[in-house]
């Protein structure tokens, strides 16, 4: 099978899917241990999507990811759904 490329102009893009940023969020993860990904009703993730996600960040990050669904609230009162990832912290072995 043959990639092909079309022009944009002129015609109607119907859906984007976008992109996680796992650069950004796998150096947050590195320096903070967690971080949260925003999905609100204009970008829904798929539990699928954000599932692979986190099998990819624990590989970039080299230590396992975990994944919730979450609600984040700012300091100004603002409220925000999406998902956070954490390192998980393995405990020592005996």
């Amino acid at each position: 099978m043959r990639l092909r490329v079309h022009r944009v102009e002129g015609r109607e893009v119907m859906k984007v899917y976008r992109l996680i940023p796992y650069d950004e969020l796998a150096e947050v993860l590195r320096s903070d241990g967690a971080a949260f990904l925003e999905s609100g009703e204009e970008c829904r993730l798929k539990r699928g999507t954000v599932w692979r996600a986190a099998r990819r960040l624990s590989e970039l990050v080299g230590k396992t990811v975990r994944v919730e669904r979450a609600l984040l609230r700012f300091p100004e009162g603002e409220t925000v759904e999406g998902y956070i990832f954490s390192v998980v912290e393995r405990e020592a072995e005996e």
